[in-house]
């Protein structure tokens, strides 16, 4: 079925948008008309009202951009010191992945691009793991409230299960790249356990865990606590017992639950 007036009129729109060819675009804004099979007309308005269109490519590029720009500022460093930012930017768009009308949506699409394509990472292998951690504190504040879990208590037993909150997320990275920054945006290569939560006051909280710690957390979600700490050698569930209790009062943890 051949595209309508209406439909290749929106991707005449989109490319005038996306496009990264902007000098191409100043010397003839009916070149996008063209190129998606527009009428003489439509091509002629283009041209015309060559200013308007160039003014709207900027504002919505602006709206594209800006996100990406202040959300991985670390990234952005990163990519600007090696004189790539530019051309990471204009990849994505090209890719053409955005498809939400919300804004808060092109972050996390920017950060699916990037897993999908695995852009840059041959240069930069911790490249995903830095967009990721710069976007986890956001994830994690913008997750939907939910209604309280029912069949919990407070004090975590041997033979109990631990229910985390909805919010929370365990995350283990090959490079420190939560401590990455604008200064120093090339991370230690190391690993680091993380623990992303929201805290009684609702705001994103991030705690390095140690390997065995993080470990735990994941497998005593689905094994009683007792066996979780067997199956990592950790023979003495005592200090493990006051840092769920910690971890249950900050809002990491929603409660636990006897085993099935």
């Amino acid at each position: 079925m051949s595209e309508s007036r209406t439909q290749r009129l929106q991707r005449a729109m989109a490319s005038l948008v996306l496009d990264g060819d902007e000098a191409a675009l100043e010397a003839d804004p009916g070149r996008v008309a063209r190129r998606h099979g527009l009428s003489g007309v439509d091509q002629r308005s283009f041209r015309e009202q060559a200013p308007a269109m160039l003014t709207y490519r900027q504002l919505a590029r602006l709206s594209l951009i800006e996100p990406l720009e202040s959300m991985f500022p670390v990234l952005k460093a990163l990519l600007e010191g090696a004189g790539s930012w530019d051309g990471c930017v204009q990849a994505f768009l090209d890719a053409r992945v955005v498809r939400s009308s919300q804004y808060r949506d092109i972050a996390p699409a920017f950060l699916g691009w990037l897993a999908a394509t695995r852009w840059g990472q041959d240069r930069w292998p911790f490249l995903l793991e830095l967009a990721h951690a710069e976007l986890l504190e956001t994830l994690v504040a913008r997750f939907p409230d939910s209604d309280p879990v029912e069949g919990l208590h407070a004090d975590p037993g041997p033979e109990d299960l631990v229910v985390l909150d909805p919010a929370t997320q365990v995350v283990a990275y090959t490079h420190a790249v939560h401590r990455a920054c604008v200064e120093a945006p090339v991370p230690e290569a190391r690993p680091a356990h993380l623990l992303a939560f929201r805290d009684g006051e609702g705001e994103a909280r991030l705690l390095e865990l140690t390997p065995a710690t993080a470990a735990l957390l994941v497998r005593a979600q689905t094994l009683p606590l007792a066996e979780a700490a067997a199956a990592l050698n950790l023979p003495d569930l005592a200090p493990m017992t006051g840092l769920l209790h910690d971890l249950r009062r900050d809002g990491a943890i929603a409660g636990f639950r006897p085993f099935p």
